[in-house]
This record gives structure tokens, C-alpha cells and sequence, in this order.
């Protein structure tokens, strides 16, 4: 109950001072635009490889020392998620040593800093839409974002959710309503399908919002191995989701920079017949 008190008094406090900017997409390779929807230039889209690594964090807005447990943990991982990142000049420079490929949305702007969640990738995404859902409480925007991957050897591509669940949703409206934003994305999706971040399941109510949700559009969570991911009454925080895909291997680890432990999953995509029109 601490985490969640001294969460809402800070989120309350930051409330009276931070703003929601007009341009909702950040990235590293086009301009930040006002829409939902962005498909980078086909010239510049790279395939990711069948056999992949996804990293997913909440890191805490850079407060802690971030980059040497991301330098530790990444092991050439093709995907990177994170909740709560700052757009900060160090941030984006770590990533382009990384070689990775970017979109944020842009959930809220502190401190002239835009926040929310990002994605970054070893290829390029051919399609993103990043979506934002106002806190009921504190006004504040959590965000959603989608990126289409093309993936080596298979005519679909990949679809990946990068989610910042909300956090005090009292009835869980507005919890379920940011669940089904994603169901009208992935409800019908024939390609394979990854629903990973920060799902705020502190509570047996949240946590059986959430199993209904995920029986209901067939998903299949990862349990790590180690499971040591960052719990509230007994119930994980963070959680990767998937579906048309062979789960290899996941693993959680423990952080000293952020509150949240991270999880890398290593997914393995088959040939797949069907056409990846979406």
C-alpha cells in the first residue's frame, strides 16, 4: 500500500504542473506528429530475425541508474519496451549506440520532458499507433503503443503492444476500457501477437479483470524463470502476453534503479502461410 500512496501523492502534486502536448509521437527517425498513426518510409523498415529477444521495463523515468542494468540485461535483445521513459538527450543517445529504432508516445510533457511508453527495435516498425487514457483521479494520461514488425521467414507480421496499464481506477472502468482499446487492435489480428508492460495488477479485482481479458483474446502469459518480478499483495506487476508464437525462454531480474523488476522473453516466430494484411 505504500508504493500505491506515495504514487498517488506524487502523481497528485505533479498533476498541477506538467501539460499534454498536441503531438502524440516521438521518434528517432521522423518528425514527432499530432495523429495516432505513422507508417515510417518502406525504404527504411527491416526485418527482425524468426527467432527473437523482447526486453520490457518500467524504468521509472530515468530516476535511478538505468543504463548499467539495460547494459547488462539487453543481450542483443530486438525489441526494447519501456514504460515511464523520459525523453531525455541521454536516453535517446544510449539507443542510437544500441542501434535501435524508436516511437514514444508522448503521454504527458514534465519539466519539458515528454513521458510515456516507448518502444525501440533492432528493424524497423512498418506501421505505429500510440493511444493515450486519462487517469480518472489524477487526469493524468497513461499510454498504449502499437507497432507492425515484419519478422524473417513469415508472410505475417508482428504485433506489439507496449502498455502503461492505469493506476487508480476505483470501479475498474477505465482499466477495462484501456483493455479493450486493445482488443480492437488485436481481436481480429490473424498474425502473431505480444500484449507486454506495467499492468498495475495490485488487487484480486485487477487481477481478475485482467485473466478474463486474456482468456478471452486467447493470449497465453510468460511466466519467467526466475520469477522475481516486483509484486503488490502477491500479484505481479509486469507481464508479457502472446499469441502464434513458441515462448523459448523468460526470465525476470531484479532492479535497483526502479521500482519494477524487468522481464526478457525469447519468442520464436513460425513460417506462417496466411497473409499479413492487416
Amino acid at each position: 500500500m505504500q508504493r500505491l500512496t506515495t504514487a498517488l501523492a506524487v502523481t497528485l502534486l505533479l498533476s498541477g504542473c506538467i501539460e499534454v502536448p498536441d503531438n502524440k509521437l516521438l521518434s528517432d527517425g521522423v518528425p514527432s506528429i499530432a495523429g495516432e498513426c505513422i507508417r515510417p518510409s518502406a525504404s527504411s523498415t527491416q526485418v527482425l530475425p524468426s527467432s527473437f529477444s523482447l526486453l520490457t521495463w518500467n524504468i521509472y523515468k530515468q530516476q535511478g541508474d538505468w543504463q548499467p542494468e539495460l547494459d547488462r540485461w539487453l543481450n542483443n535483445s530486438e525489441l526494447l519496451l519501456l514504460q515511464e521513459a523520459r525523453a531525455s538527450d541521454e536516453l535517446h543517445r544510449w539507443m542510437h549506440q544500441q542501434d535501435y529504432h524508436w516511437f514514444q508516445v508522448a503521454a504527458f510533457n514534465w519539466q519539458g520532458m515528454s513521458n510515456g511508453v516507448l518502444t525501440a527495435a533492432k528493424g524497423q516498425s512498418t506501421e505505429v499507433c500510440g493511444r493515450r487514457l486519462l487517469e480518472p483521479i489524477t487526469r493524468i494520461p497513461k499510454s498504449l503503443l502499437f507497432s507492425y514488425y515484419s519478422v524473417e521467414g513469415s508472410e505475417q507480421q508482428l504485433l506489439v503492444v507496449n502498455l502503461h496499464a492505469v493506476n487508480f481506477s476505483l470501479r475498474g472502468r477505465t482499466y477495462n476500457a484501456q483493455l479493450d482499446i486493445i482488443s480492437e487492435a488485436i481481436g481480429d489480428y490473424a498474425g502473431p501477437v505480444i500484449v507486454a508492460g506495467d499492468f498495475n495488477r495490485w488487487n484480486g479485482r485487477r487481477n481478475a479483470f485482467l485473466d478474463r481479458w486474456v482468456a478471452k483474446e486467447g493470449l497465453t502469459e510468460a511466466l519467467p524463470r526466475p520469477d522475481v518480478r516486483t509484486r503488490f499483495l502477491g500479484y505481479p506487476l509486469d507481464a508479457v502476453f502472446y499469441r502464434g508464437l513458441t515462448l523459448e525462454q523468460a526470465r525476470s531480474m531484479a532492479s535497483s534503479a526502479s521500482d519494477h523488476s524487468a522481464l526478457q522473453v525469447r519468442f520464436r516466430v513460425l513460417p506462417q502461410t496466411a497473409s499479413g494484411e492487416k
